[in-house]
């Protein structure tokens, strides 16, 4: 059997809750040796895909394949899959070492071969310390991270992760979930790793998928669901600071193409592109990106357009500082915004939303009137028609 046919996870599979759809004809299947991160709002469907592929829940069509066979009525003990579930499941009565020798030790591991995994695997995590602690002596972070050395000293069919790292400080999430991933990879079996955190998800997973209200709206490599996100949702959610959309419309004149925002245009130097044909003259959202967008000024790129701002609110997370401003739109209610970090998108037709970053020279506060440039050839912006998806970018 090859890899392609050795895959774990959920084949069109519909999920219902008192009749309501949680999963909606959802494909999600991962290939062995690879983390296929799952991401997406409180609500989606995250955790019950998990549990789908674990035996926890009933699916009320399609199959469920764990290593490439079809275990849609097999029972939980017999999938072989191990889950690591948000709150820690050790046995109370026994210490981290115990748990983690009995955990080996119940699935066929000899007891010279446990102990050298347990070893192994509490290097690797940086549980050492905690081997001959009982769990009510834990925090929630060294609960947590015990559950997790609990499950990588098996070798079973498929790793299931559900938001594992969600007790653990920003400093300890980026060190455990590296230590993580090598220790899936070395073992060569899939694993399915759901969490909230877009961050998180684009560090660990080999691949992407974005689920919401049951539905995957994109599956792909980390990097190309950023730049190139299938829908609204998808480009809205996925990235920090988000995605701004900003209301313009395509137009061309003299085999030129550009964007109108406001009374502002934003030139693609050039004609309109294949993809883009169907949508001269009608109105689409412009999408850019934080590192898209700069501070106007005489720093900036001379090929670049000023639109106008208003700053409304300025957060410093660190070394940048991240700016959300409001861009006046003539004959709009509402203006556009110039945003870094949302999650929903804004009402009304003359919300729209950039993201920019500006180093911290001069502060900013405010009700501060500022420029923001976006980029004049306008080929790293996402075109978004009427319908909510993505029209071809230009190239």
């Amino acid at each position: 059997m090859d890899a392609g046919e050795q895959r774990t996870g959920l084949e069109d599979v519909t999920v219902t809750y008192g009749g309501e759809p949680a999963l909606r004809g959802v494909t999600l299947l991962t290939r062995p040796g690879e983390v296929l991160a799952v991401v997406g709002p409180s609500g989606s469907g995250k955790t019950t895909a998990l549990r789908a592929v674990a035996g926890l829940q009933a699916v009320r069509c399609g199959r469920v394949l764990v290593a490439g066979r079809d275990v849609t009525g097999v029972a939980v003990a017999q999938r072989d899959v191990a889950m690591v579930f948000r709150e820690g499941t050790l046995v109370p009565f026994l210490d981290v070492a115990a748990n983690l020798t009995r955990s080996a030790g119940a699935f066929g591991v000899a007891p010279p071969q446990a102990a050298q995994r347990v070893a192994a695997r509490s290097r690797l995590l940086g549980l050492v310390r905690l081997l001959p602690r009982l769990p009510r002596t834990l925090s929630a972070g060294e609960n947590g991270m015990a559950g997790i050395g609990r499950t990588l000293v098996r070798t079973p069919r498929a790793f299931l992760f559900d938001e594992p790292l969600a007790h653990l400080d920003a400093a300890e999430r980026s060190r455990i979930r590296r230590r993580i991933v090598d220790a899936v990879r070395t073992t060569g079996v899939g694993a399915l790793y759901v969490t909230h955190d877009q961050a998180e998800a684009m560090a660990v997973g080999d691949r992407l998928a974005v689920l919401h209200d049951g539905r995957i709206h994109q599956l792909d490599r980390p990097r190309q669901v950023y730049r190139a996100p299938a829908d609204v949702f998808v480009a809205e959610f996925v990235g920090g600071p988000g995605l701004g959309l900003l209301p313009a419309r395509l137009v061309a004149s003299g085999g030129t193409a550009a964007f109108q925002v406001g009374e502002r245009t934003i030139p693609l130097w050039g004609p309109v592109p294949a993809g883009l044909a169907g949508h001269v003259g009608e109105p689409v959202l412009l999408g850019l990106r934080g590192e898209d967008v700069a501070e106007a000024g005489p720093d900036a790129d001379p090929a670049s357009v000023a639109l106008p701002v208003v700053v409304r609110r300025v957060e410093r997370p660190g070394h940048d500082a991240v700016v959300s401003a409001e861009v006046a739109l003539p004959g709009e209610a509402d203006g556009a915004h110039v945003v870094a970090r949302r999650q929903h998108p804004p009402e009304g037709r003359g919300a729209g939303r950039a993201a920019a970053r500006r180093s911290p020279r001069p502060r900013v506060r405010p009700g501060h009137r500022a420029g923001v440039a976006a980029p004049g050839p306008a080929r790293d912006a996402l075109i978004i028609g009427r319908a909510g998806r993505p029209a071809a970018c230009p190239a």
